[in-house]
């Protein structure tokens, strides 16, 4: 008789709240304002947007030193054709103070439309 006394009481101590609709917090909505050639990027070249917030992070990094950031050479080297080719990132080749031997490096940095590109990654948080 007891075992059955028990899962009597049990049953109604295990009564679970339940939130409802007007217990849950609304949150607002932000406006955002972009041109329609920035979001057009973010969501066709979804793939570019780790490369640009390494450089977002660093400034600027010769290509070695991007590519090994990146972990991908490769795959990264077309990353960095494409980007240059949509005007997201500036190449520049700087001379190095001492003459060496081989080529002089070439500097990649973001563009004004990179870092609108990145700043709009960020604030929806754009993530893989």
């Amino acid at each position: 008789m007891s075992n059955g006394n028990s899962s009597k009481s049990s049953s109604k101590q295990s009564t679970k709240k339940i939130t409802t609709a007007k217990e849950v917090k609304e949150t607002k909505s932000v406006p955002i304002t972009v041109q329609l050639n920035i979001l057009k990027v973010l969501i066709n070249e979804r793939p570019l947007i780790p490369l640009l917030r390494i450089l977002k992070k660093n400034k600027e990094l010769h290509t070695r030193e991007l590519l090994i950031t990146m972990g991908s050479w490769g795959y990264g080297q077309s990353l960095m054709k494409k980007a240059t080719n949509l005007g997201l990132i500036e190449r520049k080749v700087k001379k190095e103070k001492s003459p060496g031997r081989g080529k002089p490096r070439i500097y990649n940095s973001l563009t004004n439309k990179g870092r609108d590109v990145v700043g709009l990654a960020d604030k929806v948080v754009y993530t893989k």
